[in-house]
């Protein structure tokens, strides 16, 4: 056995979001040798439960094992509505936290390359009307020239975590990773705690109350002056906001339009 390439698949997992639950499977699978294998797992998140199944091949050429894909199943509380499912390749860089965030119809931003091998950001999002031959929904597509600029876009809503760099900085990380993130707005000249979400194909942001339902934005949005108050407060403390790093680049692609 590959004891390298058995740690190196131990932390691919744990980056993945499957944090040490299936070492133990792995490495008895490894161990016996076969040319290609799944392991089955389940989790609940936000209060869902989260089907998979990882599907790891030995290379053709040598020993090593490599995880290339797994399968995502987004289980319904209503037994009677079929479970969302989808198939995330390795090349994607797709969390398992993420895949339940796009399962649910959330966008997640990604970094990937173009065809000339150039590092790019994208928005992608389930197509939950249309699937590919795969029986895979179809995966939208939003490049970076599209126009959605998260911070420009959460910096028309009156959020108090905007005045704080650090606290900044942790939404973003959130709201790119698709999650439903928390935040303080003013509302009829109060503070409420309100929940926030990207909506790149129409370039805004979903509010939502407590209860979790729709709240209209237009009732929320700063006026040009409070906007530029917040952006120049911004200004005077990016010196103390923390670096973040970069989305992890992902390999190869096709075409970067739609996928």
């Amino acid at each position: 056995m590959d004891q390298e390439n058995l740690e190196y698949l131990k932390e691919k997992l744990k980056f993945t979001g499957f944090d040490t639950d299936l070492n133990a499977a792995l490495e008895k699978q490894i161990k016996a040798g076969n040319q290609a294998f799944q392991l089955p797992h389940s989790m609940e998140i936000e209060g869902k439960k989260m089907d998979f199944s990882l599907h790891f091949r030995k290379s053709n050429t040598s020993e090593r094992y490599f995880l290339n894909k797994y399968d995502a199943s987004l289980q319904n509380p209503n037994p009677e509505i079929s479970p969302k499912q989808h198939t995330f390749y390795n090349n994607q860089s797709v969390t398992a936290k993420e895949a339940f965030n796009l399962l649910e119809g959330r966008a997640v931003k990604k970094g990937m390359l173009n065809a000339d091998n150039e590092p790019y950001q994208a928005w992608m999002q389930l197509d939950f009307a249309e699937k590919d031959k795969n029986n895979n929904f179809k995966i939208e597509s939003y490049h970076e020239n599209y126009g959605f600029d998260s911070k420009e876009a959460l910096s028309k809503l009156p959020i108090k975590e905007l005045q704080d760099p650090t606290k900044t900085e942790w939404m973003l990380k959130a709201f790119e990773k698709g999650n439903v993130y928390p935040v303080t707005m003013e509302k009829g000249g109060k503070e409420e705690i309100m929940y926030v979400s990207a909506n790149p194909k129409f370039k805004s942001v979903n509010v939502y109350d407590v209860e979790m339902k729709m709240v209209k934005t237009n009732d929320l949005k700063l006026g040009k002056d409070q906007g530029k108050e917040v952006k120049q407060d911004q200004q005077e403390e990016k010196q103390q906001a923390p670096k973040v790093k970069n989305t992890p680049k992902e390999p190869k692609k096709g075409k970067g339009a739609r996928m």
